[in-house]
């Protein structure tokens, strides 16, 4: 008995990150069934019959249902949320594997960011922050500029050894889609193209600075540990 817990607790520690990551998923999942299963009994589900009243069960299908009436709807929106995918996953491989400690710090800060960008532009967080609780939109967009005027000041020598040129493009593009969002724009296509044309492609140079920057990174070509 004290060796399986042992043997348990060693598992654990070995590997807690992959163990965290499959239950983020499987507890929302089991709670999602238990509320299924709750709802549908208390309104009185049997096997073969209809359901008397809404249950858990349409939510679950409007959880999975597809978002597009056509096949071509919302498709670039949806390619800009994927390519928010790419330079995130390139930050948290390269950290998990530079020796570089500055850098490594960098890599998850920028990291971090991104993500929390990537989850207020694939889940209008701020959208619905405005709407439901009167939180201007200035509020959530001043603590992402923060966040990175905080990174760039402390990381700035370690960021002028990276390719920045690429990422002063990216921030300035993401900065015209913001600025966007506030200003009136007359035209039909323009604001479109102003607001999410030009994220797109901030998010298209932002991944090849992050890839660059990997490249650099693991090669070692250009920080030493001293730096």
């Amino acid at each position: 008995m004290v060796k399986s817990w042992y043997r348990l607790c060693h598992a654990l520690k070995a590997h807690g990150t992959v163990i965290l990551l499959n239950m983020a998923v499987i507890l929302p999942f089991t709670l999602l069934t238990g509320y299924i299963k709750l709802s549908t009994l208390l309104n009185g589900y049997t096997a073969g019959r209809t359901l008397r009243r809404s249950t858990g069960i349409e939510l679950l299908i409007t959880l999975f249902s597809e978002p597009y009436t056509l096949p071509y709807e919302g498709i670039l929106t949806e390619i800009s949320e994927i390519i928010w995918c790419f330079p995130i996953a390139l930050c948290f491989f390269t950290a998990s594997l530079v020796r570089h400690p500055k850098l490594r710090q960098y890599l998850i800060c920028i990291s971090i960011l991104l993500t929390l960008l990537m989850i207020d532009d694939a889940f209008r967080v701020t959208l619905i922050l405005y709407v439901l609780l009167s939180v201007p939109k200035m509020v959530s967009y001043g603590l992402y500029v923060g966040f990175g005027v905080a990174i760039a000041t402390y990381f700035h020598h370690i960021i002028l050894k990276t390719p920045y040129p690429w990422l002063l493009l990216a921030t300035g593009l993401m900065a015209i889609s913001a600025l966007a969002d506030f200003v009136p724009i007359p035209g039909i296509g323009t604001p479109i193209m102003l607001e999410d044309g030009t994220k797109l492609l901030g998010l298209v140079n932002l991944t090849i600075y992050i890839w660059k920057l990997a490249q650099t990174s693991l090669k070692s070509l250009t920080l030493t540990p001293d730096s």
